[in-house]
This record gives C-alpha cells, sequence and structure tokens, in this order.
C-alpha cells in the first residue's frame, strides 16, 4: 500500500488560485506510458507531471479500462492470455485538479505459446463382437505436439510421436465392464491437454461360437458366462462330450442367476451327435426366464447346445441384440 501524503504545494497553490479568481489551469499533464510484459503479465508505469498538480491516472487496454491509480507512481498490470497474440495498444489517461486530460500510448507484442487441445475419438463405445478398438486423438497446438500418451484404465499402454496419434486396444472379456481410455497430449513446450472416452466391454467368452462348427466346449460339472449380443440374431453353438446313459442336467439362467437385469428371454435346444435332431428344447421351466433340462444322454458322442433369444426363435425376422441379454449356462450331473 502507498503512503499518504498531503496535497503537494503546487496543487494547493492551483486551488488557492482558483477560489481568488486568478486565470484558471487550461494546461494538461504531460504524460509518458511505459508498457513491459514478462511472461504472461504487462506492466504498466505511468510518469506523470503537471504545472499544478495530477489527481487521477486511468490505464486501458484499448477501450477497456484495467485499472486506476491517484499517486505516484502510476502502475497497474494486465494478464494476457495466447488469444491475444499480436500487437496490443495500452493508454494511460490522466487528469489534474482543473480536470484538463492528458494522456499516451504504448503498444506491447504479444506471443504466448497456447496450450494443446485435444479430442479423442474410438472405433466403437461397445464391443460386443470387435475385440480390439482403435483410438485416435485429434490434436491441436499453434507451435507443434512433442507427444500423445494413451492410458487404458489409469495404465500407460502405448506412445505415439507421429501424427496421426492413434493406437489399437485389444480386449478379451476378462476385461468385460466399462473401460477408460484417456489421452493425453504435449505440446513442445511440455504444455498439456487431455481426454478421456468410456467404452464398454461385452465379450462372449465363447465367442465366435454362432455357429455348430464352433461350438465351445463345455465340460460336465462346468459353467460359462455369455450374452446374445454382437449381431442381430445371435445364436451361441455349444458341445459337450457325454456316455450313453449319463443323466444330466442342463440350465441356462438370467435373471434368477447372476445377472438380475438381463433382459434375456433365454430359448435353449439340446442337439444329437449328427447336429440336426432335437433331443430336447425348452424356453422357461425354470424360475423367471430360466431354461431348466433334465436328460439321459441316448448313446455316447459329442452334444450341442444351441442358446439363443425366445424372440429370435419365435419370429423368423425379429432381432434381439442388447448388452443386457447376458446369461450362465451349466451343465451337471444329476
Amino acid at each position: 500500500m502507498k503512503p499518504s501524503r498531503t496535497l503537494p504545494l503546487a496543487l494547493l497553490t492551483g486551488l488557492l488560485l482558483a477560489a481568488c479568481g486568478a486565470s484558471p489551469d487550461r494546461q494538461a499533464p504531460n504524460v509518458d506510458l511505459q508498457a513491459t510484459l514478462t511472461g504472461t503479465a504487462v506492466n504498466l508505469r505511468a510518469t506523470v507531471s503537471d504545472n499544478v498538480g495530477v489527481t487521477l491516472v486511468e490505464f486501458y487496454r484499448g477501450t477497456e479500462k484495467i485499472g486506476e491509480d491517484r499517486e505516484a507512481p502510476y502502475t497497474a498490470t494486465d494478464t494476457v492470455t495466447s488469444a491475444q497474440n499480436g500487437a496490443l495498444a495500452y493508454r494511460a489517461v490522466a487528469r489534474d485538479a482543473a480536470g484538463n486530460l492528458g494522456e499516451d500510448t504504448a503498444t506491447v507484442n504479444v506471443d504466448i505459446d497456447a496450450a494443446p487441445t485435444v479430442s479423442v475419438s474410438t472405433s466403437s463405445t461397445a464391443l460386443t463382437r470387435d475385440t480390439s478398438v482403435t483410438v485416435r486423438a485429434n490434436t491441436q497446438d499453434d507451435r507443434g505436439i512433442a507427444k500423445v500418451e494413451f492410458y487404458l484404465d489409469g495404465q500407460l499402454v502405448f506412445t505415439d510421436t507421429q501424427a496421426p496419434y492413434e493406437t489399437t486396444l485389444p480386449f478379451t472379456f476378462r476385461q468385460n465392464g466399462v473401460r477408460t481410455i484417456r489421452v493425453v497430449a504435449y505440446d513442445t513446450a511440455g504444455q498439456t491437454a487431455e481426454a478421456t472416452q468410456l467404452v464398454t466391454v461385452a465379450l462372449d467368452p465363447g465367442e465366435d461360437n454362432d455357429v455348430l462348427e464352433r461350438a465351445t466346449l463345455i465340460n460336465i460339472g462346468e459353467g460359462v458366462n455369455a450374452r446374445i449380443a454382437g449381431v442381430a440374431r445371435d445364436r451361441d453353438y455349444y458341445r459337450f462330450n457325454a456316455q450313453a446313459g449319463d443323466r444330466l442336467r442342463l440350465t441356462v439362467r438370467t435373471r434368477s442367476g447372476l445377472f438380475p437385469q438381463s433382459t434375456l428371454d433365454p430359448y435353449v435346444e439340446i442337439l444329437m451327435p449328427d447336429g440336426r435332431t432335437v433331443l430336447e428344447r425348452d424356453d422357461d421351466s425354470g424360475e423367471e426366464y430360466d431354461a431348466d433340462i433334465r436328460f439321459n444322454a441316448p448313446q455316447a458322442g459329442t452334444y450341442y447346445v444351441m442358446v439363443t433369444s425366445f424372440d429370435i426363435y419365435d419370429d423368423e425376422t425379429a432381432t434381439d441384440d442388447d448388452l443386457n441379454n447376458q446369461y450362465r449356462i451349466e451343465l451337471e450331473r444329476r
């Protein structure tokens, strides 16, 4: 804080002369404005002289007032950004006791390195069939990008130093859930910007098992979590080995099991080793929408199971591709 001061003798004299009817003061203050740029701060200093005395100095950037000072030294500070790069004009206006105005201008050349900008795009935001996603970072910077880092769930997985800045991330069913992809762009000055994208991974452990020839093996006593999704009319095929006379139980659980929010109403068929003859079929003999089939194997061999949505089974034009079409299939002895 500047120390308080008494009115200068010249100012007091001017006021007394005006009060006594002397000639009015018509001399404007003399102003010399200096402007210096340090980092993002513009420091303004006005040196002012007047025959009577100065009462106020106002500082402007263009037409916008940015500050004022009533005591010498007359100063003000302005903060600038890269958006103001280029020639920037300042003005100081001094007022004396008689209301006379004097002014001076100064210009600084602003050249601030802007921080980069970045956005992220992915080839898909929900993986039900594809097992990888391509991630691209879209960046801009006034001086240039040094590198872009790619993170998956907080872990650095790739660094790219040349445009286009992109990478391909592989996924398996073990990563099912919502995953966070983050990109961080660095400019040549080390300034950063980042963006994130969420990707839902919902892969079936047995995919691609939508045809009999690629049926997923399920052993007696095992269970598999899966879903009817990824294509408009998905079917999942499984295979198991049995001996003649094996007493078995096959269940497909949805809402009553691990997935209370499941939207799947399952339809299940057990096929003989020829892959065509239906041994058993079931829609909803279990709890809720569950399928529950108890059967005896009539011969030794490899049997097949087909799981789909009842809507798909019941209507040859229907589609059912909801990510929440989750189920668990289990095969056990009874």
